[in-house]
């Protein structure tokens, strides 16, 4: 205590020594120190708290919170009671101690069932404790997929029958409770079909039905029953080629306008019908037909005949033999016939189109009108029409509009709480780093006042007699209280010498701190 005691006299002393100026400047950096600590205080953001696990059951919430009572963590409780947070410096510590205690369950139990064997158990129950076993363990699996909430499985598993045809398969329904916003792909359901057949023994996959929690089928017992057969895979042809499609042409008007001062979307209709054509052409091209054989025949015939002379009757009939050859007349006939054989020109096709053909095709460009030239959109109009492929005559159609971009992208700018949190983090600073400037401010503008206006020292003051006063009169001060140029000091030292050396001799410090008053003066 006397210790104590003393340390706060030194510590008056020394402040009792202070300047004006001086105990001015030590109560501001005190201040200043102060509002400094309370300013860090009050901008210290909140502790953070995470998600150490979502979705859970009343049982696994209940058991988590218990243990972390026990470890002393903070936690906090949602409002459904089914998401449990912790700081989020220790969410990857909580998990690990939670995993060794085997939390969560999932809600489930799993092949831990036949930890705690009894004696007296039935093959019966054995036998619904392992399908039990079975289920559980594909619910906690099937919930770790990243699109799934939680799983429920149901298998129905029958007893076997000493006829071959009296067996009946074995069948399981699962039931998906898919996270907001998310989907399962064709490649996702695929994969629990098979985890759930392969876990189970003697599950077929057409035995097997998905559904998710508004009951839609998901699985109905094959590929071509689900309803995302085929149609994934032609989405994803479509996709990739409006990507690759609207990459080239990205390329192409950033060279012309600059990067980031053009928008390209492309929408392409694609044709998955399947169509085989047929077709049988003769004389392909317009051709003449090869000659292959050719016929002709000519016949002729060369004859006379008499015509009937005198009056009709038997007598002109009679035949007789004149002697000369009148009354004849000479005939001459001939026939032609002509046979050509040609070759058959006969062309035999067959098409088939494969499913995929380019139906109509879109294409939407926006440039930057704040960078962009407004004559230049009909230039890229036709470098693009060309670049696609655009066909009027298909439907195919070109747009380049010209209008000024915003000056940042949705995507760039920061959610509420990130940008809340980068200005508690720039102010956090600028406080750290004005703190010792504000002080050392202060402490050079005091320095530069003493130097400047330096304060008289308080001396206390002695009681002098009357004949040191009256000697110091005569020495320094004249008349009528004005001063006068003192004449050389004497040769003997004046009364108030001694004076000042007994003050000197009780109090030291005090001739000390006036000396060097009088030293800063100089």
């Amino acid at each position: 205590m006397g210790r104590i005691t003393q340390q706060l006299a030194q510590l008056r002393t020394r402040w009792d020594r202070l300047t004006p100026n001086q105990r001015v400047a030590v109560i501001g950096v005190a201040l200043t120190a102060l509002f400094a600590v309370t300013l860090l205080l009050v901008m210290q953001p909140p502790q953070r708290y995470a998600p150490v696990y979502t979705g859970l059951t009343g049982e696994d919430a209940a058991a988590i919170v218990e243990q972390l009572r026990q470890q002393g963590v903070p936690y906090r409780l949602s409002a459904d009671g089914t998401t449990v947070s912790v700081p989020a410096d220790r969410v990857a510590d909580v998990r690990l101690a939670l995993a060794s205690l085997g939390l969560p369950k999932g809600g489930s139990l799993g092949f831990e069932l036949f930890d705690r064997s009894s004696f007296g158990v039935t093959d019966f129950a054995q036998r619904v404790n392992y399908q039990r076993a079975i289920e559980g363990e594909l619910q906690r699996t099937i919930s770790r997929l990243d699109a799934v909430s939680s799983a429920r499985v149901h298998i129905v598993i029958p007893e076997e029958s000493l006829f071959a045809e009296d067996q009946q398969p074995t069948s399981a329904a699962v039931v998906l409770q898919l996270k907001p916003g998310r989907q399962l792909t064709e490649e996702q359901v695929r994969g629990i079909v098979h985890l759930v057949s392969s876990a189970v023994p003697g599950l077929q996959p057409e035995h097997l039905t998905v559904v998710d929690n508004a009951g839609n089928p998901i699985w109905s017992g094959n590929e071509a029953g689900s309803p995302t057969a085929g149609m994934d895979e032609h989405l994803k042809a479509q996709r990739a080629y409006e990507t690759t499609l609207a990459t080239q042409l990205q390329t192409m008007i950033a060279r012309i306008v600059g990067n980031g001062n053009a928008a390209v979307q492309v929408h392409a209709t694609l044709d998955w019908d399947q169509r085989s054509v047929d077709s049988e052409i003769f004389s392909p091209n317009g051709t003449q037909p090869q000659v292959r054989s050719q016929q002709e025949r000519v016949q002729t015939v060369e004859g006379s005949t008499t015509g009937a002379i005198g009056v009709p009757g038997v007598d002109s009939n009679v035949q007789t033999f004149p002697e000369g050859a009148g009354g004849q007349n000479q005939q001459r006939s001939e026939l032609r016939e002509s046979t050509t054989n040609y070759e058959v020109s006969r062309q035999v096709e067959r098409v088939v189109q494969a499913p995929g053909q380019l139906e109509r095709l879109s294409v939407a460009v926006v440039l930057n009108g704040s960078a962009v030239d407004p004559t230049v959109a009909q230039q890229v109009r036709d470098l693009v029409a060309a670049a696609a492929g655009i066909v009027p005559e298909r439907g195919d159609s070109v747009t380049v509009s010209v209008v000024p971009f915003s000056a940042a992208m949705p995507e760039d700018i920061p959610s509420g709480t990130s940008l809340i949190d980068r200005l508690l983090d720039f102010a956090r600073i600028g406080v750290i780093v004005l703190i010792p400037l504000v002080a050392l401010l202060i402490a050079w503008r005091v320095l530069a006042s003493q130097r400047g206006a330096p304060q008289p020292v308080p001396v206390p003051q002695y009681r002098v007699s009357s004949e040191s006063l009256a000697g110091v009169s005569a020495a320094g001060l004249g008349t009528a209280g004005t001063a006068e140029i003192p004449g050389p000091p004497p040769a003997t030292p004046p009364p108030q010498f001694k004076d000042l050396q007994e003050l000197a001799r009780r109090d030291p410090a005090v001739v000390a701190q006036l000396v060097r008053s009088w030293l800063n003066e100089e």
